[in-house]
């Protein structure tokens, strides 16, 4: 088995488990199904250990993509965040995810997907804040009886 230190992506963890089946002669049908990836998957990572050994595998650096702000640019954002949603415009306080993608959009012209937000926003020690959504003519009084008397007489008619 490959000794792995430090800690691996679950991507770079499958890519070393696969190269440590294909070196112990396991064929492409087999590691499909024990590791269920695809066969292009299993083909190229043969490829690569046949032509530059199992190191190939392993992620390049920088081989993500490139960040769309610079350092000054988070910083700016980190301080706008910083001062609250309302202060930059928006109707509430909390910033979503959707609120920051949006922010940034508005200052920069950069489009962020919301999952990239949520990590930029970890990397500055914050967190979004998924809004609650509450019916704004939603009345308890009107809710207990209908769901002690019709609710139960619909539910029990399907």
């Amino acid at each position: 088995m490959i000794k792995q230190q430090g800690c691996l992506s679950q991507q770079a963890t499958q890519r070393f488990r696969a190269g440590d089946l294909l070196l112990r002669g396991f064929d492409n049908d087999e590691i499909m199904e024990i590791l269920e990836v695809s066969l292009s998957s299993v083909k190229r990572w043969r490829k690569k250990i046949e032509r530059h050994g199992l190191a190939a595998l392993a992620r390049k650096p920088g081989s993500g993509s490139e960040a769309e702000l610079s350092p000054e640019q988070f910083d700016e954002l980190k301080t706008i965040l910083a001062k609250g949603a309302l202060a930059a415009g928006y109707q509430t306080d909390r910033w979503t995810s959707r609120i920051v993608a949006d922010l940034i959009y508005k200052t920069w012209n950069v489009t962020y997907c919301r999952s990239h937000v949520r990590r930029i926003l970890n990397n500055f020690k914050m967190s979004y804040q998924k809004p609650s959504v509450k019916l704004t003519k939603h009345s308890q009084e009107v809710v207990d009886p209908w769901r002690k008397h019709d609710w139960k007489r619909i539910k029990k008619s399907g």
